[in-house]
């Protein structure tokens, strides 16, 4: 062979080789630790989502055939008129469930607001008058009432020592005003008291219980005038003006006989 026929050979080796390198940049691409990773073209992009969008229906069928118990798998229809319907029931089964929440949400809160501004109130104590209750109590948990006495007991009989308020008296108040403890403005306020006091907020329960007894030493003196009777204490507060609750005096009594609080005035 002689050496321009190996030459013209060699340089269309040298074209094919290059041909094909360029091909192969065309698919590679360097990544950053020097490794090569294959361009993703435009018809592996498609085919992918196309997997996808079989995926998907496969799934609404399936959600159709358990929304429906499965009552249709005799009937064949189309895929995609399968997957409209699926589609339709899904959005309706979710508006379904969003319309159930919000017209709960409503109601909750304007029961929640009505009872706040009703119960911490000037004109009334928080235990409010049951329908068909003719004046008694509203109900009050007694295993809540129990830990709520065991908690402030020593509390109310400080208060009696410094004031001279029969502890009795104030922890019928606090069983009264602050539903044991439950109502939102004696667990988010600190707030036991909820005729005078409503609205204000206090950084402890004892701070709260303190400011109710000179509340009670410094409005209404003649409240001392009922000496260490619970019964003249609790009708003393009903007409002094604490409240206009009409059965007030007989609800702190029936609490005081009810959780023979009496005993507390004994220490």
């Amino acid at each position: 062979m002689s050496i321009d026929r190996r030459d013209n050979v060699q340089i269309r080796q040298g074209k094919k080789q290059k041909g094909q390198l360029s091909h192969q940049a065309r698919h590679i691409r360097r990544g950053g630790n020097n490794s090569f990773l294959a361009d993703i073209t435009l018809g592996e992009i498609l085919h992918r989502l196309w997997l996808g969008l079989n995926k998907l229906l496969i799934a609404l069928k399936y959600q159709f055939h358990r929304l429906t118990a499965g009552i249709f798998s005799d009937i064949r229809l189309p895929w995609y008129k399968i997957a409209f319907i699926a589609i339709v029931l899904l959005i309706v089964t979710k508006k379904d469930i969003q319309f159930t929440i919000n017209m709960k949400a409503p109601l909750s809160g304007f029961s929640s607001d009505a009872e706040n501004s009703s119960q911490m109130t000037l004109a009334q104590p928080i235990a409010l008058r049951e329908a068909g209750n003719e004046g008694g109590l509203r109900p009050i948990d007694e295993q809540r009432a129990h830990a709520y006495i065991k908690r402030f007991s020593k509390v109310a009989a400080a208060e009696m020592e410094k004031f001279g308020i029969p502890a009795s008296i104030k922890m019928a108040q606090g069983l009264l005003e602050s539903q044991a403890g439950g109502h939102p403005q004696a667990r988010q306020a600190n707030n036991h008291f909820g005729a005078p006091l409503a609205g204000q907020h206090y950084n402890s329960a004892w701070e709260n219980w303190r400011a109710h007894s000179l509340l009670l030493q410094n409005e209404y003196p003649g409240l001392s005038d009922a000496g260490h009777s619970y019964k003249k204490w609790a009708k003393a507060l009903e007409r002094s003006g604490y409240t206009d609750d009409s059965r007030y005096a007989d609800k702190l009594i029936e609490l005081i006989e009810k959780f023979q609080l009496y005993n507390l005035d004994q220490f």
